[in-house]
C-alpha cells in the first residue's frame, strides 16, 4: 500500500521547536514537509504569572490546560500542584505534554474542543452534587474563552490565567513565493499563524489550507482564504485524517 501522503508537499507553520516532529510525521506518511514557522510563542511575565498561578489554584479542584504550549508554560512557571489536582486538557496532544512536562496524567474531554471540555467538565461536577468545584484555565493570552463562559454560566467559580502569547511572525522585506516550491498543502494550528504566513508569504493559488479546529478556520476565511479541511480534534493526526 502507497503512503498516504506520497507526493504532496506540505507547509508547517508551527513555531520552529515544535515543526520539527511534524515534519518527521508527514514523512513517514510520504509527504515532503516544507517548515516556515509562522508563530513564535513567549512565556508571559514570570514572577506576575507564576504569583497568579499559585494564587489560582489554591483550594482549586480542576486545572484546565488549553494547549500542549500551556502545559509546557505551567511547568516552567514552576508552581506546585497539589496531587489532589484534577488536569483536564482539550485533546491527547495536551495529554502527552502534561505527562512529559509535569508528570501527571489528564483527563482529556471527547469532542476535542475547549467548548466540549467545559461541557464535560460543567457535567461531571453537577453530577457529583454538593458545593460545585473551582476551576482554572491555564490558557493563551487572547485565546478562545468558551470552557470558561460554559462552567462560569453552570455556576462554577473559575479563574483563567493566561501563561503564555502566540506571537505571528513579523513581515519579511520580501514575500517567500510558495507557488514557486510547489507548496500545494498548508497546515495552520492558531490564527496566529494565519497572519504569520500573510506576512511571510504569497499564498499559492489552488493550495489548499487544513486547519486545527474552528478557530483557526474562523481566522482563514477572515483572511479571505478557503478552507479545504478542519481537523475534527486538535492534533496531528486528525489534520491528516483531513487531508485525505
Amino acid at each position: 500500500m502507497s503512503a498516504p501522503l506520497a507526493g504532496r508537499r506540505v507547509l508547517v507553520t508551527r513555531a520552529a521547536e515544535d515543526a520539527g516532529a511534524w515534519a518527521d510525521r508527514l514523512a513517514a506518511l510520504g509527504a515532503e514537509p516544507v517548515i516556515l514557522p509562522c508563530i513564535r510563542t513567549e512565556l508571559l511575565d514570570h514572577d506576575t504569572t507564576r504569583a497568579q498561578l499559585a494564587g489560582a489554584l489554591i483550594d482549586a479542584a480542576c486545572l484546565c490546560i488549553m494547549s500542549a504550549r500551556g502545559a509546557d508554560a505551567v511547568a516552567r512557571l514552576g508552581v506546585r500542584l497539589a496531587p489532589s489536582l484534577r488536569i483536564a486538557v482539550v485533546g491527547n496532544a495536551t495529554a502527552h505534554a502534561v505527562l512529559g512536562a509535569l508528570g501527571r496524567k489528564a483527563f482529556v474531554a471527547r469532542g476535542g474542543t475547549s467548548r466540549a471540555l467545559g461541557e464535560q467538565v460543567l457535567r461531571e461536577a453537577l453530577a457529583e452534587g454538593g458545593a460545585l468545584p473551582r476551576v482554572v484555565i491555564a490558557a493563551a493570552d487572547g485565546g478562545r474563552t468558551d470552557a470558561e463562559e460554559i462552567l462560569e454560566r453552570g455556576g462554577v467559580t473559575v479563574k483563567r490565567v493566561d501563561v503564555y502569547r502566540t506571537i505571528p511572525a513579523s513581515p519579511g522585506a520580501a514575500l517567500r513565493d510558495l507557488a514557486i516550491e510547489g507548496i500545494g498543502d498548508v497546515l495552520l494550528a492558531s490564527p496566529s499563524a494565519v497572519q504569520g504566513l500573510l506576512n511571510q508569504a504569497s499564498f499559492p493559488h489552488g493550495a489548499r489550507i487544513f486547519t486545527i479546529g474552528p478557530t483557526t478556520s474562523a481566522a482563514v476565511v477572515a483572511a479571505g482564504l478557503a478552507v479545504s479541511g478542519e481537523a475534527l480534534r486538535p492534533d496531528l493526526d486528525s489534520l491528516v485524517e483531513a487531508m485525505q
